[in-house]
């Protein structure tokens, strides 16, 4: 900016001199180019003191965000003239508040969750400790009280398996390292769902459920098989735990050229419409007592939606007009 305004100071002292020299030679001509270059000039100075605004607001701007000062929005991109400058710079404050904003989202997200991972964890090791120091300090007890405080202590270990598993999982999604590194392989997901229809069976029979598997068997999807198995696993350990007794759970699939779209339903019990748009958060629970007294660790969903996302799709939640809860998810095809 500074080499521009020397530049339009060294062209008035040429006019100046153009000047002096048509009035000595009383040239009409030569003053008719003076008067136009003068107008040029100072349309180009007009030009320069705007954008040299632009410039000089946008340089305080960055002072004050290198600082971190606080700052009003508005009044930071009032401050800008008009013009192309002046927009591009008004893009400028408005993307570092976004990516600021951003960032404070991610601290808090990681506080939360830092948070909740303490507590989730701070449960079962509590249990165990508990019915340990009751043990240790009661060598007398009854045999089948020891055996009762036991099978207690391997179901708190077993949650605590689960959950330290279910953070690994989500963590490796979270990895970029991770990410790249997935194994890829063609997983058919009608035998995948046959097989966790046998896995279940046992949990199935005592709350008088069953699952229809209404998947074709040429359904073919090449990912991480480890993480399709997750997605189908947790949606169907999600429906055997909240929807309640005799109730069906529903698999069914259609395609498109590039997409599997699946739905996942059961005619349960479902949920208030108001925790549709967090049932994908970690840890999230609509009823955290009976969440824990199921087993559950609140992160099924939450490796749900990650896995589908890696895989390139995407994945909703609806509550069904005749009672229960419906997945919609893509994966593309293999």
């Amino acid at each position: 900016m500074k080499s521009l305004l020397l530049s339009l100071r060294l062209f008035v002292a040429i006019i100046f001199v153009v000047a002096v020299y048509a009035a000595w030679r009383h040239e009409r001509s030569v003053w008719i180019i003076l008067v136009a270059s003068l107008i040029m000039a100072l349309v180009f100075y007009l030009h320069i003191v705007r954008q040299r605004k632009s410039i000089t607001q946008l340089r305080r701007f960055a002072k004050k965000a290198d600082r971190n000062d606080p700052f009003d929005l508005d009044e930071e991109i009032s401050a800008f003239p008009q013009g192309e400058l002046g927009e591009i710079s008004q893009h400028i404050v408005r993307l570092y508040l976004h990516l600021k904003q951003s960032q404070e989202d991610q601290s808090r997200l990681k506080r939360q969750l830092t948070q909740n991972i303490s507590h989730e964890l701070k449960t079962p090791t509590s249990s165990i400790q508990g019915y340990l120091e009751t043990i240790l300090e009661n060598p007398d007890m009854p045999a089948e009280k020891r055996q009762q405080f036991l099978q207690r202590c391997h179901a708190q270990s077993q949650r605590l398996t689960h959950l330290l598993n279910d953070i690994s999982a989500l963590n490796r999604m979270d990895d970029e390292v991770g990410l790249h590194a997935m194994s890829q392989e063609h997983v058919g997901i009608s035998g995948l769902m046959n097989g966790i229809t046998q896995e279940v069976a046992l949990q199935l029979e005592e709350r008088h459920m069953t699952i229809a598997n209404q998947l074709s068997d040429n359904i073919i999807i090449r990912g991480d098989a480890s993480l399709l198995y997750s997605i189908f696993r947790n949606l169907t350990d999600n429906a055997i735990a909240y929807a309640g007794e005799g109730t069906t759970i529903t698999i069914s699939a259609t395609h498109d050229e590039t997409f599997y779209h699946f739905t996942f339903a059961d005619n349960g019990v479902g949920m208030a419409p108001e925790h549709l748009p967090r049932i994908f958060e970690r840890f999230y629970r609509i009823d955290k007592g009976r969440s824990r007294k199921l087993g559950g660790t609140g992160l099924g969903l939450a490796i749900v939606k990650n896995a589908v996302v890696l895989h390139g799709g995407t994945i909703s939640a609806r509550c069904a007009e005749n009672g229960g809860l419906v997945f919609h998810f893509t994966l593309k095809r293999g």
